[in-house]
């Protein structure tokens, strides 16, 4: 077996499944989120706003599924899937002797990144909407949707809309179909004719806007607040506001006052509700009993509030580098005199983590210029004592409650900060001369084994 990620993908699959088991303990929010996108009566537009890597793609397509369930005509989950889905929200909606009832609602999901290099973002967006919404058929009342769009294809581009559809589609019947009209009119009418047979409403879930071309990301705010005035639609946008309030800036100039010019899109911001990362640790393994190793990658991710995905990066990354060590039976505690185990299982997890968080910070740490992150990180935390035991002298300890007569009482800030300048700060030219920190020995070798092991290149590495 190799390395494998740990990270869940946003797959169909994976989507159910957080749902039915509630992973991350966002169902409640989930639903209250289709509740509230099922309240709106005009046109809505929504920034629902995290930093990258907190999950907003996986909550966005949550609720999609959640809203689809409800849809009758939606053809891309099965009766199956939506009894599933309706069973893991059973509790939300049965309130009282009443059950709640969401309206039927035409769900897109656009990935704004994957578009951005399109000609036109409503171009690549109505095509997207066609394509999720299988309307190729004609629909009653004598609208036909993909003429419709047809027509709309062929204004933005000023061509005729059959290289568009070859290019896209391959053989199709779209490419017959042409229909010149004001474009308004005709936007109103695609989704006009979208709706009624698909739907009440349209929620279209706009995802990583903020990672798009300056030019493009703007463009496709105003092409949509300029041409989706219609009354039944929803735009929900899963975007970190401040880069792309950044974005925006790059577009208009520094001075630009991007968060007001924001506020013209978005009638509403909501923050995501955060992850249960308690469970999350358990998904990923890092809620692994009583091991050190395990307790100090912990305090790390949350002293540096890694999202889910740099949690997941941070502990695959850790893992690969020091895994084996820190698990044999061996080096499950503190050997009196084993430096070299402090150091994988304290020194470790901090280094990896700030190669991600901060490169110089990173450089000042392992070059004994900053031994900030290790206070910060182990010197306030309860668990870090008896982590730390084995820096201890006979007669010291860190408990004034439980004290001796016989014993001194340290603070475990100079602890560490012993260990930390015995690591990185007392070099010398004698690879073997050790500087003795409680039970445990330091040395020029020490330090060289810790780098090494950082290095994901030691004999410690795991490609398992």
């Amino acid at each position: 077996m190799g390395i494998k990620s740990l990270e869940l993908e946003p797959t169909k699959e994976n989507i159910l499944d957080t749902i039915a088991r509630n992973l991350i303990d966002r169902n409640q929010s989930v639903w209250q989120f289709v509740r509230f996108c099922d309240a709106q009566e005009d046109r809505c537009s929504i920034a629902l706003d995290a930093q990258w890597g907190y999950g907003k793609t996986f909550f966005v397509k949550q609720a999609k599924l959640v809203l689809e369930s409800f849809n009758d005509f939606t053809h891309t989950i099965t009766d199956d899937e939506k009894v599933q889905i309706k069973t893991a929200f059973s509790k939300y909606i049965s309130s009282g002797d009443n059950a709640i009832n969401i309206q039927p609602q035409v769900c897109v999901y656009y990935d704004a990144w994957s578009n951005d290099n399109d000609i036109d973002p409503i171009l690549s967006l109505v095509y997207e909407i066609v394509r999720s919404t299988a309307c190729d058929h004609s629909f009653k009342k004598g609208r036909d949707c993909v003429k419709i769009a047809t027509s709309i294809i062929d204004f933005f581009t000023g061509k005729d809309a059959k290289d568009f559809i070859d290019l896209m589609r391959g053989d199709d019947p779209l490419s017959e179909l042409k229909s010149q009209k004001d474009i308004h009119a005709a936007v109103s009418e695609f989704l006009d004719s979208l709706l009624y047979e698909q739907g009440n409403r349209l929620v279209v879930f706009i995802d990583e806007l903020d990672r798009c071309k300056p030019s493009y990301a703007v463009q496709l705010l105003e092409r949509i607040k300029h041409y989706f005035s219609n009354d039944r639609i929803t735009f929900v946008f899963s975007v970190n506001v401040e880069e792309l309030q950044h974005t925006v800036r790059r577009y208009y100039g520094d001075g630009f006052d991007a968060s007001r010019y924001l506020d013209r899109f978005f009638d509403y911001r909501m923050a995501l509700p955060p992850a249960n990362m308690t469970r999350y640790y358990q998904e990923i393994g890092l809620d692994n009993g009583s091991w050190v190793f395990e307790s100090v990658c912990r305090a790390v991710a949350r002293h540096y509030s890694f999202g889910l995905r740099e949690t997941e990066k941070f502990y695959r990354t850790a893992k690969i580098a020091a895994y084996k060590p820190t698990h044999n039976q061996s080096f499950s505690g503190f050997s009196d005199g084993n430096g070299i185990t402090v150091g994988l299982c304290l020194f470790v997890p901090i280094i990896i983590g700030l190669k991600m968080v901060d490169t110089s910070l990173y450089y000042d740490f392992i070059n004994g210029r900053n031994s900030k992150p290790l206070i910060e990180i182990m010197g306030d935390r309860e668990f870090a004592k008896g982590i730390c035991d084995m820096l201890l002298e006979r007669d010291e300890t860190y408990d004034m409650e439980h004290k001796t007569v016989e014993q001194k009482l340290v603070a475990l800030e100079d602890k560490l900060e012993m260990a930390y300048d015995a690591m990185f700060v007392k070099d010398d030219e004698n690879t073997w001369r050790e500087i003795n920190v409680g039970k445990c020995a330091f040395s020029k070798q020490t330090k060289g084994i810790v780098m090494r092991v950082t290095s994901m290149l030691s004999e410690y590495t795991s490609f398992e």
